[in-house]
């Protein structure tokens, strides 16, 4: 049976390879702040590992459901509605770059986050070569190349492990998964690759 939130298997091996290739150990008795939940599945698998998930977005989902551990509200990660350091962990993919001002809002991670806490950023790669032409800005997108990713999440948090994975949602393939799941594995390791893949991540230590 998949989770409330999750339409398929393909979604759901989606939605694990990008938490999962992030390399975070989550202790489990944290309380995280997911930032940019849309229908709310990627929260409700977050709260498997630690103990709350707090999950907003700038406009609501039919899909949130409060309630075991996991509570959805309307905000905007520019001006985020919470206290200095409470929380143990962010996350945050797909996010930054939707927002009016990034610098902005990183610094308000920052300042939600416990000292000590981290922060666990996602962002599709501009130069992708699959991704590039809807990530324009023609079309609406204005994804960050890993130069200016890197960057932005450096002038919040100096400690930063970054990283790269490919990962990709393909509609009706779901007879494939294996052989999708053995081709991005495979472009990971090809040398140079790096600074095209399909997604870079910051695992961003507040210290």
């Amino acid at each position: 049976m998949l989770p409330e939130g999750t339409d398929s298997v393909g979604e759901l091996r989606y939605r694990l390879r990008c938490i999962d290739k992030l390399g975070h150990a989550f202790r489990g008795d944290e309380r995280l702040l997911d930032i940019g939940a849309g229908d709310g599945g990627v929260a409700r698998l977050l709260r498997e590992r630690v103990a709350e998930v707090v999950a907003i977005d700038v406009e609501p989902s039919d899909e949130w459901r409060n309630g075991d551990g996991v509570s959805f509200s309307v905000a905007d990660a520019e001006e985020l509605p919470f206290g200095d350091e409470e929380f143990d962990l962010i996350h945050s993919k797909d996010s930054l770059h939707h927002m009016e001002d990034p610098d902005r809002a990183i610094h308000e991670y920052r300042r939600v986050l416990k000292s000590g806490g981290t922060a666990l950023i996602v962002e599709a790669n501009r130069y992708n070569p699959i991704f590039f032409v809807h990530m324009t800005k023609k079309l609406g997108h204005e994804h960050f190349s890993q130069t200016r990713f890197r960057n932005l999440v450096r002038s919040a948090f100096p400690d930063t492990r970054f990283g790269t994975f490919e990962a990709r949602l393909v509609p009706q393939a779901e007879r494939m998964l294996k052989v999708q799941e053995g081709v991005e594995n495979t472009l990971e390791r090809v040398p140079g690759l790096s600074r095209i893949a399909a997604y870079n991540f910051a695992v961003a230590a507040k210290s």
